[in-house]
């Protein structure tokens, strides 16, 4: 019954109007983690017993900052605490693609939250800070992240949500529907939430400072470079299960929601280029191992009622004409609904990835600016539905030690 109304609104209907719808911290050798633990126990002795817990995480944090790092190469602001404003621009891409192998027919989707423009605050102590940004404009979405960053580790947070009200729909290559230029949009839109977790070892952390590069804790003196090994953990839900987006369901093979887990781990390097006093230029690539890789799908049957309440068969439907159909379908009191939902997940699919990032920092006594890019792809997919999500993050900085 799906797959013959959807055809028959395809070829009666605009396309546009069927598409309705921590503080964590690696280990560093023995010595150097007693040497740390030492020195905050010692920050903390003669303090009120209720604060000593404070003080222990203060003096532990300015102390593991260093604890490693040759001066000479790396130094460390006077000033522990930074607050940032910052604006940024992103573009996260969903693309779903399903294959009619009986009728020789694929339909991709692919939706985003456009060029997304956001503005919001960090504020962090010692590299260790949260953040919070909202879209501007037209579009729909917010992020949170976290950042904990040391003299070699860096571990990275970030929660973003956006809203897709106009998917770019292609059948067999051919574009059918434009997110910029059509004017109806979804009545329910298509929700995207992440979750990325990442976390970055530096092999040579007394000479590289990968918080110098990224939060401006620290201040990078001298060019070095470090191979790092990192980690990543993602995971996406994507939810179009919406009654008013039944076609875009069924045309998707009835997988009308969507969610993947990926871990990951590799092995990059970084180099920071120091080419004028207060002046760095970072640059990371890391290729990835994927070894976790699971998608979860939901499907659902569409069930057609009448005005009358009454749910129409899906041998009723093929018996009728088209202009019964028709009639049927636009009748006011007549509704389409997302029943019975079943859940099935794939096994377990290894595959590569890479990691990329760019910054660009200046430093004056208190002030800093910093330009950053980042860019992630991952790919998922099943028998019935695969794609890939991209997601590429730019934003400017300007900040204030105090």
């Amino acid at each position: 019954m799906n797959k013959k109304i959807a055809a028959f609104i395809l070829t009666m209907m605009p396309v546009c109007a069927v598409a309705q719808d921590i503080a964590v911290t690696l280990p560093l050798p023995s010595e150097k983690t007693k040497s740390t633990l030492s020195v905050a126990a010692e920050g903390a002795k003669g303090k009120p017993l209720l604060l000593q817990p404070i003080f222990f995480l203060k003096t532990f944090i300015d102390s593991s900052a260093v604890a490693t790092i040759d001066r000479r190469w790396i130094e460390q602001p006077k000033q522990e605490l930074a607050i940032e404003a910052r604006t940024t621009l992103n573009q996260s891409t969903l693309k779903m693609e399903t294959t009619w192998e009986e009728d020789n027919f694929t339909m991709v989707s692919k939706s985003n939250n456009g060029l997304s423009t956001s503005a919001g605050l960090w504020l962090g102590y010692r590299g260790y800070g949260l953040g919070f940004s909202k879209e501007l404009g037209k579009t729909t979405g917010s992020t949170f992240s976290f950042g904990a960053m040391g003299g070699s580790f860096g571990i990275n947070l970030r929660i973003s949500t956006y809203k897709s009200d106009m998917p770019d729909i292609y059948f067999n290559g051919a574009k059918v529907s434009d997110y910029d230029t059509y004017d109806e949009r979804l009545d329910d839109p298509i929700e995207v939430r992440n979750f990325f977790i990442d976390g970055y070892y530096m092999l040579n952390g007394k000479h590289f400072s990968y918080a110098a590069a990224y939060d401006n804790s620290l201040i990078q003196r001298r060019s070095a470079g470090s191979l790092v090994i990192g980690g990543m953990y993602y995971h996406s839900r994507i939810d179009y299960s919406a009654d008013s987006n039944w076609l875009l369901t069924a045309l998707m093979k009835d997988v009308g929601k969507v969610k993947f887990t990926q871990g990951s781990i590799g092995m990059g390097y970084a180099y920071n280029w120091v080419p004028a006093r207060g002046l760095l230029v970072n640059g990371m690539a890391m290729p990835m191992f994927t070894f976790y890789n699971r998608t979860t799908k939901y499907l659902y049957t569409s069930e057609l009622v009448d005005k009358n309440n009454q749910v129409v068969t899906e041998e009723q439907v093929l018996n009728m004409d088209e202009g019964e159909l028709y009639n049927l379908l636009t009748e006011p009191g007549t509704k389409i609904s997302m029943t019975d939902e079943r859940e099935e997940t794939t096994g377990n699919k290894p595959k590569f990835n890479f990691d990329m990032r760019l910054s660009v920092t200046y430093n004056w006594d208190r002030w800093y600016v910093r330009a950053y890019g980042h860019y992630n792809m991952f790919r998922y997919g099943s028998d019935l539905v695969s794609g890939r999500m991209t997601d590429w993050t730019a934003y400017a900085a300007l900040g204030f030690r105090f």
